[in-house]
């Protein structure tokens, strides 16, 4: 089958692109990695006019550290990228995590955090430890830039607040308190090369190595139409002591605040005890983490 036929446009600057999308609004696409894009218009999901590619702006595939302290991450880092560095891997652990788990190594080397965020599925794997590590999502369009936090970006299954003219530009990731920890947990059917049917990120900050929990987030993976929060199980967890029996008391309470549904993947009765036993493990993880200082 012929691919639909389209122009590309590759603007060397994120001010080029922003104009080009204003300029050829609903005929226009995006592309970074294209490991979505591609696809689609192969299946005829998508009939752009035109194919705006990012890959000329350096800036877009950069790491670095803002003045406020927090990390910046480009929109068009690739997944292999994103889980490599060091600086991520320290700092947001769970998105490291997420990043190195996803797809094939052929993928991750394509793939990017900005493609995954803008797609909106409910199995995007960045997601939720975004949204667990307070991550904020920068925005540029013709009107000027915007942040927005993570967990508000989707509003359902391939929708976001992100206009026809605005590209994501960063994700800027907080520096967070001492004693945090964060991890990331994905279940599929098969190890690689396959879409996610649970996952949960966890994100803990204790008041000392050896004491209460100050700060829980808990963000869950399809299993509900957008990455939904957990606020049961965090308000099971603050001003807690972190034991065992404590952490699986919140891993029950999250089951409550998910929503799956039954597909070719998995049933919604699976993912539901997916969703137990993942939060509890990170829960684990996380919680060791922390108290080792790491996130």
């Amino acid at each position: 089958m012929a691919i639909w036929r389209f122009d590309v446009i590759q603007p060397d600057s994120l001010e080029e692109a922003v104009a080009a999308l204003a300029r050829h609004g609903q005929d226009a696409q995006l592309i970074a990695g294209g490991t979505d894009l591609l696809r689609d218009i192969h299946l005829g999901l998508k009939r752009p006019r035109w194919v705006i590619s990012l890959d000329r702006i350096q800036a877009l595939g950069l790491i670095s550290e803002g003045p406020d302290g927090s990390l910046v991450v480009g929109s068009g880092v690739t997944m292999t990228a994103l889980g490599a560095d060091g600086r991520v891997r320290g700092r947001a652990t769970a998105l490291a995590e997420a990043a190195r788990g996803m797809g094939s190594p052929q993928v991750r080397n394509r793939a990017t955090v900005g493609g995954n965020l803008c797609n909106a599925r409910p199995c995007a794997d960045t997601a939720p430890p975004a949204i667990a590590c307070d991550a904020l999502l920068l925005l540029t369009g013709a009107a000027g830039s915007r942040e927005v936090s993570c967990g508000q970006y989707m509003t359902g299954p391939g929708q976001t607040v992100r206009k026809a003219d605005e590209i994501l530009q960063e994700i800027r990731l907080p520096r967070l308190p001492l004693h945090t920890g964060s991890a990331f947990l994905s279940a599929t059917n098969r190890k690689a090369v396959e879409i996610t049917i649970t996952s949960a990120a966890v994100r803990i900050t204790l008041e000392s190595a050896g004491g209460p929990i100050r700060e829980a987030m808990i963000a869950l993976g399809s299993v509900g139409p957008i990455p939904l929060r957990s606020p049961a199980a965090e308000a099971v967890l603050v001003g807690q002591l972190p034991v065992d029996t404590l952490l699986a008391r919140a891993a029950s309470a999250a089951v409550g605040d998910s929503r799956p549904i039954d597909d070719m993947r998995a049933g919604a009765a699976y993912r539901k005890w997916m969703v137990e036993t993942l939060v509890a493990r990170a829960l684990q993880i996380a919680c060791q983490r922390a108290r080792e200082g790491s996130t």
